[in-house]
């Protein structure tokens, strides 16, 4: 990425080393692979795959892609692309690991899902010969520590975990954690949690001084007891995502715990909503395109990643559902809407937020283990 990319990004020249250190590595590695830039983005049948698939099966988050670039892919290529949702990683992982593949082509894990399913030899190696426009990714978001050579994964979205409040109804400006931590007893039964082990516990674990990634059961044990502690003072709903969304405009909570993409759809309806990312320490993720293990149209799934990483789709797409794109070109070409690229909360200066934000990883079973025991004593209590 050049400098041109980093001062619109907000990143600063030492941005991507930041978040390849909030990985765990001090510099990017060189990027793999990818075709010569002169290669044309192949079509389908163009390729050693036979006939291209007429339908491809995409299991994803809610409101992940534009309606328009689904449909443009179908104009350009004849291809419908059918979506299934999950709300969370480890719903979309028990699904492949309860009978196999049920017949996916793509599946848009997080970070440290890509590694788990590696492990678990979920994931299909990708043919980056049908995906050229894999060079448009920038370079701070590739080989990261969850796929470190690259080699099942490509950047689809990035962003963080934030909160998001009306500021009609919550008068003094949130910050960090500890202010939701200690939310007003007047709001009683007006929060909002995500329903998610790891980001729920995080917040406990971090207003205490712990990592997100702790793997001491005291230190667990101590944030699962705040966090009952808020559960009972508050009376705070657990939801995903985009129903945290969705409560926030209704006036059903007027705060939540919520990703980058549903806050920034929430307040495109509602402008009494502020997001902001809590500047004590907070969770940067990276959701990718894969291919999970035995899909039925592996070419077409991956002519459909070339699609999604093409410039203009890629700008497109982060337009209308409010992420940050990894693709460095069209931040390059400016193709960005101006109010995203220029909001810190969708798209955080992640140089000057250093410490702030850490990767949530998971994988090892025992500690996991502690953390779901966790996280169901909080729901049962």
């Amino acid at each position: 990425m050049n400098r041109r990319t980093f001062l619109r990004l907000g990143l600063g020249l030492s941005g991507a080393t930041a978040l390849m250190a909030a990985c765990g590595g001090a510099t990017a590695p060189a990027p793999t692979s990818a075709p010569a830039a002169d290669e044309p983005a192949p079509q389908p049948g163009s390729a050693d795959a036979g006939n291209p698939a007429k339908e491809i099966s995409w299991y994803t988050w809610g409101g992940y892609v534009a309606d328009s670039v689904i449909d443009k892919f179908k104009q350009e290529f004849g291809v419908t692309v059918k979506i299934d949702i999950y709300s969370s990683n480890e719903e979309m992982e028990a699904k492949f690991k309860a009978g196999g593949n049920p017949g996916y082509d793509l599946i848009t894990p997080s970070d440290y899902m890509v590694s788990k399913l590696i492990a678990a030899g979920l994931l299909e190696k990708l043919n980056f010969g049908n995906i050229p426009n894999f060079q448009y990714i920038d370079a701070g978001h590739k080989n990261l520590y969850f796929d470190p050579t690259n080699e099942y994964s490509v950047a689809y979205n990035w962003g963080c975990t934030g909160f998001a409040y009306n500021k009609t109804k919550v008068t003094e400006p949130i910050t960090n954690w500890k202010q939701v931590m200690n939310w007003p007893d007047a709001l009683k039964g007006k929060l909002g949690m995500l329903d998610d082990v790891r980001e729920l516990l995080a917040v406990g674990l971090r207003v205490l001084g712990y990592s997100g990634n702790a793997s001491d059961p005291k230190e667990i044990n101590a944030a699962r007891d705040a966090l009952i502690e808020l559960k009972r003072r508050t009376n705070y709903t657990l939801t995903d995502s985009p129903n945290a969304a969705t409560n926030l405009v209704a006036g059903d909570t007027f705060a939540a715990q919520i990703y980058t993409n549903d806050a920034v759809t929430a307040r495109s309806e509602n402008p009494d909503l502020v997001y902001v990312i809590p500047g004590d320490v907070s969770t940067v993720w990276q959701d990718n395109l894969c291919v999970p293990k035995g899909a039925p149209s592996q070419y077409t799934a991956e002519v459909f990643i070339n699609f999604l990483c093409r410039t203009d789709i890629a700008a497109e797409n982060a337009n209308e559902v409010g992420l940050a794109t990894p693709s460095a070109e069209a931040l390059r070409q400016g193709l960005i809407a101006k109010e995203l690229v220029e909001d810190k909360a969708v798209y955080p200066d992640v140089a000057a937020m250093g410490d702030a934000l850490e990767f949530l990883r998971k994988g090892n079973p025992e500690v996991d283990e502690l953390y779901q025991r966790a996280f169901d004593e909080i729901k049962a209590a």
